[in-house]
């Protein structure tokens, strides 16, 4: 089948007169999760991760991943002819230096690509043409949804639409700026939608020119009431298939775009429409990165929910004869215990892995495709919850019996690495690359490293990953390492150990920047944990520990008690109880 459907795409792109064709896993607001619609990648590779770039030419095709995916796509894609090419790697080539050594022309869809990727093909003297060869092949994948879009209530997010619209208008300060990023316009205007499954967005684009701010979304995707609300807070609304040809009327002196959220087809209608355009991050990107105090006591409350649901689970799991499950059962019964409770969604596809599976950071077991359990091992669980308090997301790993001294060995390091960034206290003006270091020098010191980053921002009824604050050693693209962390900022902290073909080990808490002292020395910051769920000791060797860590997790174990006891029957308190024993 995926043969097949590679084979047609070959053929346009030869009709085309092109040496190869580029896909990326993006939508046309170069969203991270796509809707069904846009899982182009996955339709002629067979590949399911969210992450991924595709050249295919006319003999062959490449898929292009990170190291979270290393195994996952040898395993669903070698077997479709596509070679797999492992970004980090001795030896890898990323797909710009790939394209450059063997392609003259090229063809992708200019609303699929950012900015600053066409560019920099085009920068590499690679002739590139703005073109869809994939929709007359994929006539059988799914439709864009187009259900209602509903409110958030100023209860959960702090402030009012129009309080946001004022405090963007400011910043402008007249400057036109566009922009598609989902979650940014959804935050912007309090609302939320089911478009991409376990993300609550709306499919839509936006720009302020001249002081107005135009929403591009159709109109029959909004009640009456909310149209009224719209008109009042000053919110032109157009058509979303008007998007592109109303940039085309556009005339600034100067257009603020982030060429790593904007697509090159945007570009090229404003192209010729300003003396000068501002490359920069959004304003709205700090201004949901940086969680107002309504926003930060509801993010704590979605969290002690989320726990109790997690706890609940533990507890099944732990009394279950694990011979009797498989990794998909597992799957089922924690989005039971989550979506019975108080969560509205998940906020992703959770990762349940057994053993080995668990190497793969984003392996994901289906009714088809799975693992069955045993009463020994270890089992990795990454999972979170969408609530109308906040966006979860959280890993544990579990022992499901007897497990090998070096698993634990290797288990307690990882989390007291966790701890080591959720402990420090740093001066104002660190940002996540800088406190990168923290979470991997023990991990390093064992000759091992993780491929992938430390920590994500997470946003407040939106994506579960954001672009900031992000804390790695390694640069991304539009440099979010760099960013420095502020009062408010909400993200992960999350090393791992991942031997392939033995095993994976993780451990993820939610953290939330906030101001400590103020001295002579300028102003200190420090993390609170806002997750809420134990950790597996079983699985700890305490000899790896040192007293500083003991104190920290038993600390810890001791407010998720107080936090989550109250919400428990008896059963579930006594359990609770028992795994947050101090060591």
């Amino acid at each position: 089948m995926y043969r097949l459907r590679l084979q047609a795409l070959q053929k346009a792109l030869e009709d085309a007169h092109l040496d190869a064709y580029f896909m990326n896993t993006s939508d046309p607001h170069l969203s991270e999760y796509v809707p069904e619609h846009y899982k182009t990648i996955r339709y002629f590779t067979g590949f399911t991760g969210s992450l991924a770039s595709l050249f295919v030419d006319r003999e062959k095709a490449y898929l292009f991943v990170d190291g979270r995916y290393h195994t996952q796509a040898d395993n669903e894609v070698l077997a479709n002819g596509v070679e797999v090419i492992k970004l980090g790697t001795s030896g890898a080539k990323d797909p710009l230096p790939f394209a450059l050594n063997k392609y003259h022309k090229i063809g992708l869809d200019g609303k699929r690509a950012a900015i600053s990727l066409v560019n920099s093909f085009i920068d590499g003297g690679i002739e590139v043409k703005d073109i869809d060869l994939y929709s007359a092949i994929t006539t059988d994948i799914a439709p864009l949804n187009n259900s209602l879009i509903r409110d958030l209530d100023p209860v959960y997010c702090g402030k009012t639409r129009k309080e946001k619209i004022n405090d963007l208008l400011y910043c402008l300060n007249g400057k036109t700026h566009i922009l598609s990023n989902l979650e940014s316009i959804a935050y912007l205007l309090n609302f939320r939608g089911s478009d991409i499954s376990y993300t609550p967005v709306f499919l839509a684009y936006m720009a302020i020119h001249q002081g107005d701010v135009y929403l591009f979304c159709d109109v029959d995707r909004f009640d009456p009431s909310q149209l009224d609300a719209l008109y009042a807070d000053g919110v032109i609304i157009r058509p979303y298939a008007s998007f592109y040809e109303f940039l085309k009327t556009i005339a600034s002196s100067l257009i603020i775009i982030d060429e790593n959220k904007l697509n090159y087809a945007a570009y090229a209608c404003l192209k010729g429409r300003s003396n000068r355009f501002v490359n920069t991050m959004s304003p709205i990107e700090e201004m949901r990165a940086i969680k107002n105090p309504v926003e930060q006591e509801n993010c704590r409350l979605a969290h002690i929910y989320d726990g109790v649901a997690m706890v609940r689970f533990l507890k099944w799991l732990k009394e279950s004869d694990k011979e009797q499950l498989n990794e998909y059962d597992v799957l089922l019964k924690l989005n039971e215990f989550r979506l019975s409770y108080k969560a509205f969604d998940l906020s992703f596809t959770p990762i349940i892995g057994y053993n080995s599976n668990a190497a793969m950071m984003h392996y994901s077991p289906t009714a088809e495709k799975n693992t069955p359990l045993h009463n020994e091992g270890i089992l990795l669980i990454d999972s979170g919850g969408q609530y109308l308090e906040g966006t979860t997301d959280i890993t544990r790993t579990v022992a499901l019996g007897p497990v090998a001294d070096i698993v634990k060995k290797h288990f307690t390091l990882v989390l007291k690495s966790m701890f080591n960034l959720s402990e420090v206290h740093f001066l104002y003006g660190m940002s996540g690359s800088q406190l990168d270091v923290l979470a991997r020098k023990d991990i390093w010191e064992l000759g091992i490293n993780y491929r992938c980053g430390t920590g994500h921002g997470v946003g407040q009824v939106l994506a579960v990953h954001e672009s900031i604050p992000n804390v790695r050693f390694t640069h991304a693209t539009n440099k979010t390492e760099e960013y420095v962390i502020r009062e408010g900022n909400l993200f992960s902290d999350e090393p791992g150990i991942y031997l392939e073909g033995q095993y994976g080990l993780r451990c993820e808490n939610m953290v939330l920047a906030k101001k400590a002292e103020l001295n002579e020395y300028g102003q200190f910051m420090c993390l609170e944990t806002v997750t809420m769920c134990p950790f597996d000791l079983d699985l700890i060797a305490k000899e790896y520990l040192d007293n500083k860590t003991v104190a920290a997790l038993n600390a810890y174990h001791q407010t998720v008690y107080e936090k989550l006891a109250p919400y428990l029957n008896k059963e579930e308190q006594a359990f609770l109880k028992l795994q947050t024993r101090s060591i």
